[in-house]
Protein backbone atom coordinates (compact mmCIF):
# COMPACT_ATOMS: atom_id res chain seq x y z
CA UNK A 1 0.00 0.00 0.00
CA UNK A 2 1.23 3.03 -0.63
CA UNK A 3 0.47 6.98 1.46
CA UNK A 4 0.53 9.79 0.02
CA UNK A 5 1.25 12.90 1.98
CA UNK A 6 0.17 15.90 1.15
CA UNK A 7 3.01 18.55 1.29
CA UNK A 8 2.40 19.88 5.20
CA UNK A 9 3.03 23.69 3.93
CA UNK A 10 0.38 22.94 0.71
CA UNK A 11 -2.09 25.69 1.19
CA UNK A 12 -4.81 27.19 -0.31
CA UNK A 13 -3.96 30.53 -0.43
CA UNK A 14 -6.21 33.31 -1.09
CA UNK A 15 -7.29 35.10 -4.53
CA UNK A 16 -7.42 38.71 -3.49
CA UNK A 17 -5.06 41.14 -1.78
CA UNK A 18 -7.63 41.39 0.54
CA UNK A 19 -7.77 37.82 1.20
CA UNK A 20 -3.58 38.41 1.70
CA UNK A 21 -4.52 41.42 4.24
CA UNK A 22 -2.94 44.31 1.79
CA UNK A 23 -3.85 46.62 -0.48
CA UNK A 24 -2.41 48.94 -2.80
CA UNK A 25 -2.59 52.69 -0.97
CA UNK A 26 -2.90 55.87 -3.00
CA UNK A 27 1.05 56.21 -3.51
CA UNK A 28 1.14 52.31 -5.11
CA UNK A 29 2.57 50.94 -2.02
CA UNK A 30 1.47 47.45 -0.78
CA UNK A 31 0.33 48.22 2.66
CA UNK A 32 -1.00 45.55 5.55
CA UNK A 33 -5.06 46.44 5.85
CA UNK A 34 -4.96 46.39 9.49
CA UNK A 35 -1.18 48.04 10.40
CA UNK A 36 -0.61 49.71 7.45
CA UNK A 37 2.71 48.15 7.45
CA UNK A 38 4.60 47.13 4.49
CA UNK A 39 4.33 43.71 3.01
CA UNK A 40 6.45 40.90 5.39
CA UNK A 41 8.06 38.12 3.93
CA UNK A 42 8.40 36.07 6.53
CA UNK A 43 4.99 35.30 8.25
CA UNK A 44 6.28 31.36 9.51
CA UNK A 45 9.09 29.49 10.43
CA UNK A 46 8.46 27.86 7.34
CA UNK A 47 10.63 28.80 4.11
CA UNK A 48 9.23 27.05 2.12
CA UNK A 49 5.34 28.29 3.46
CA UNK A 50 6.28 31.58 3.12
CA UNK A 51 8.36 31.31 -0.27
CA UNK A 52 4.79 29.63 -1.31
CA UNK A 53 2.73 32.41 0.09
CA UNK A 54 5.28 35.19 -1.90
CA UNK A 55 4.56 33.32 -4.82
CA UNK A 56 0.71 33.41 -4.19
CA UNK A 57 0.31 36.83 -3.86
CA UNK A 58 2.02 37.19 -6.80
CA UNK A 59 -0.08 35.22 -8.82
CA UNK A 60 -2.94 37.63 -7.41
CA UNK A 61 -0.77 40.66 -8.11
CA UNK A 62 -0.28 39.66 -11.92
CA UNK A 63 -4.00 39.32 -12.04
CA UNK A 64 -4.40 42.96 -10.26
CA UNK A 65 -1.89 44.51 -12.52
CA UNK A 66 -3.59 43.15 -15.76
CA UNK A 67 -7.32 44.92 -14.47
CA UNK A 68 -5.04 48.06 -14.02
CA UNK A 69 -4.17 47.46 -17.44
CA UNK A 70 -7.63 47.59 -18.75
CA UNK A 71 -9.44 49.95 -15.90
CA UNK A 72 -6.75 52.90 -15.97
CA UNK A 73 -4.64 52.31 -19.13
CA UNK A 74 -7.34 51.24 -21.39
CA UNK A 75 -5.72 48.92 -22.93
CA UNK A 76 -7.88 45.63 -24.77
CA UNK A 77 -6.52 42.17 -23.86
CA UNK A 78 -6.09 40.12 -27.15
CA UNK A 79 -5.99 36.44 -27.14
CA UNK A 80 -3.48 35.07 -29.60
CA UNK A 81 -3.61 33.59 -32.18
CA UNK A 82 -6.90 35.70 -32.82
CA UNK A 83 -8.49 32.56 -34.76
CA UNK A 84 -6.52 30.34 -32.58
CA UNK A 85 -8.66 26.53 -32.64
CA UNK A 86 -10.24 25.48 -29.40
CA UNK A 87 -7.59 22.83 -29.07
CA UNK A 88 -4.95 25.08 -29.73
CA UNK A 89 -2.57 26.50 -27.21
CA UNK A 90 -3.24 30.57 -26.82
CA UNK A 91 -1.22 33.48 -25.09
CA UNK A 92 -2.89 37.31 -24.49
CA UNK A 93 -1.42 40.85 -25.10
CA UNK A 94 -3.02 44.02 -24.17
CA UNK A 95 -3.20 46.65 -27.03
CA UNK A 96 -4.49 50.22 -27.44
CA UNK A 97 -7.76 50.91 -29.33
CA UNK A 98 -5.85 51.86 -32.33
CA UNK A 99 -3.76 48.49 -32.51
CA UNK A 100 -6.07 47.23 -35.42
CA UNK A 101 -6.14 49.94 -37.85
CA UNK A 102 -2.53 51.91 -36.91
CA UNK A 103 -0.41 50.95 -39.49
CA UNK A 104 2.40 53.65 -38.72
CA UNK A 105 3.55 53.71 -35.32
CA UNK A 106 4.17 51.19 -33.13
CA UNK A 107 5.51 51.19 -29.16
CA UNK A 108 5.93 47.52 -27.46
CA UNK A 109 6.98 46.42 -24.18
CA UNK A 110 8.18 43.49 -23.17
CA UNK A 111 8.59 42.70 -19.67
CA UNK A 112 11.07 41.67 -17.12
CA UNK A 113 12.37 38.05 -16.67
CA UNK A 114 11.41 35.15 -14.78
CA UNK A 115 8.11 34.92 -12.99
CA UNK A 116 7.00 38.74 -14.41
CA UNK A 117 3.96 38.94 -16.84
CA UNK A 118 3.05 41.59 -18.77
CA UNK A 119 2.71 44.88 -17.55
CA UNK A 120 5.20 44.37 -15.19
CA UNK A 121 9.14 45.11 -14.87
CA UNK A 122 9.53 43.20 -11.48
CA UNK A 123 7.61 41.54 -9.35
CA UNK A 124 9.99 42.46 -6.33
CA UNK A 125 9.45 46.05 -7.03
CA UNK A 126 5.49 45.81 -6.83
CA UNK A 127 5.48 44.27 -4.16
CA UNK A 128 8.47 45.56 -2.02
CA UNK A 129 8.70 49.11 -3.39
CA UNK A 130 5.77 50.24 -5.50
CA UNK A 131 3.41 50.02 -8.50
CA UNK A 132 4.70 52.81 -10.05
CA UNK A 133 8.54 51.16 -9.49
CA UNK A 134 7.55 47.55 -10.84
CA UNK A 135 5.16 47.74 -13.60
CA UNK A 136 4.79 49.53 -16.90
CA UNK A 137 2.14 51.84 -16.19
CA UNK A 138 3.88 54.74 -15.74
CA UNK A 139 5.36 53.66 -19.25
CA UNK A 140 2.21 53.40 -20.73
CA UNK A 141 0.56 56.58 -19.42
CA UNK A 142 3.55 58.93 -20.25
CA UNK A 143 3.25 57.23 -23.85
CA UNK A 144 -0.67 57.85 -23.72
CA UNK A 145 0.05 61.62 -22.48
CA UNK A 146 2.96 62.39 -25.63
CA UNK A 147 0.27 61.40 -28.10
CA UNK A 148 -2.45 62.94 -26.73
CA UNK A 149 -0.09 66.47 -26.21
CA UNK A 150 1.29 66.16 -29.88
CA UNK A 151 -2.57 65.05 -31.36
CA UNK A 152 -0.89 61.93 -32.82
CA UNK A 153 -1.37 57.97 -32.23
CA UNK A 154 0.83 54.72 -32.40
CA UNK A 155 -0.51 51.13 -31.01
CA UNK A 156 0.96 50.81 -27.99
CA UNK A 157 1.42 46.88 -27.36
CA UNK A 158 2.37 45.09 -24.12
CA UNK A 159 3.66 41.67 -24.66
CA UNK A 160 3.15 38.60 -22.31
CA UNK A 161 6.52 36.37 -23.45
CA UNK A 162 6.21 33.95 -20.39
CA UNK A 163 2.54 33.36 -20.24
CA UNK A 164 1.82 30.22 -21.91
CA UNK A 165 -1.44 28.02 -21.86
CA UNK A 166 -0.44 24.18 -23.03
CA UNK A 167 -3.79 22.37 -24.18
CA UNK A 168 -3.27 18.59 -22.95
Amino acid sequence: MILHFQDQYEQNFPSTLEGFGYKFDEDGELRNINSNSPFVFDVSSSGSYNQKRYEALGEVIEKYVYELLVKDCHLEKITLPVDHKKDEPTNFIFVSDDAKTNREKLMILIHGSGVVRAGQWARRLIINDSLESGTQIPYIKRAQQVCNSYKTSFDLSIFNKYHKVTIL
